[in-house]
């Protein structure tokens, strides 16, 4: 498993749905990834997220990319402090042949995003029983 391409944040230019599927105009999210023997866990930061928002998709080429809309609205007025940026995220990562795409799960809790990758059975540790 190896990130593809990974950006820095880059101001979003606000967007629609359909734009964002240019990877440019986003930001990326930091991500921990866990190996738990039977699957990888990937957690997304994403605050502002909904989640009917946020989409995650494998080609056909096993790229495995999380796009995610912000849905935070800036109040009225000037701002008179100004620390983060808001804006849309995208992510790509190019799974192995290891990882059952079709059992890729995943929630939206609270700005983190969660996806479980399984492994495939037959790649799975096995514990062998050895008889006397």
């Amino acid at each position: 498993m190896a990130e593809l391409s990974k950006r820095g944040q880059v101001p979003v230019e606000r967007s629609s749905a359909e734009q964002l599927i240019s990877p440019g105009n986003s930001y990326s999210p930091d991500v921990n990834i866990y190996d738990n023997r039977e699957a990888l866990i990937f957690t997304i930061d994403i605050p502002g997220v909904r989640k009917g928002d946020v989409s995650v998709e494998v080609d056909q080429n096993n790229v495995m990319s999380v796009k995610a809309k912000d849905s935070f609205k800036e109040p009225e007025g000037s701002s008179l402090l100004k620390e983060f940026d808001i804006g849309d995220y995208y992510r790509a990562f190019s799974i192995s042949a290891e990882f059952d795409k079709d059992k890729i799960s995943g929630k939206l809790e609270n700005g983190v995003l969660e996806i479980v990758l399984p492994r495939r059975e037959e790649v799975k540790p096995r514990k062998i029983q050895i008889s006397a």
